[in-house]
């Protein structure tokens, strides 16, 4: 009779104990993973400041460049379209950013 209430214990038990190891894994790969994405979130987030740096820089660039009264009057209204692209390209990354 002991025998026979003690295996389905035993059963359960290690059953149980099963059922938490892989529960435990589980949540610590999960944080594995997770610890991995914010790490490329924050690298990424790094890139898009170097990017926005240099968007800054060929923006003033450009504004100098269609200033410039030696630049022929195409060159000036391109540069200016350009610039009103980069203007773009930046408003919408600060609407992804949000």
């Amino acid at each position: 009779m002991v025998l026979r209430l003690g295996l389905p214990v035993i059963l359960l038990l290690v059953g149980t104990a099963w059922v938490a190891w892989a529960s435990y894994r589980r949540a610590a790969q999960a944080e594995q993973a997770l610890a991995e994405v914010n790490a490329e979130h924050r690298a990424l987030l790094h890139e898009v400041r170097s990017l926005e740096r240099a968007v800054a820089a060929a923006e003033q660039g450009l504004r100098t460049l269609s200033s410039h009264p030696s630049v022929p009057r195409d060159v000036a209204v391109t540069a200016d379209l350009t610039l009103a692209d980069v203007r773009r390209l930046v408003e919408r990354n600060k609407e992804l950013d949000n």
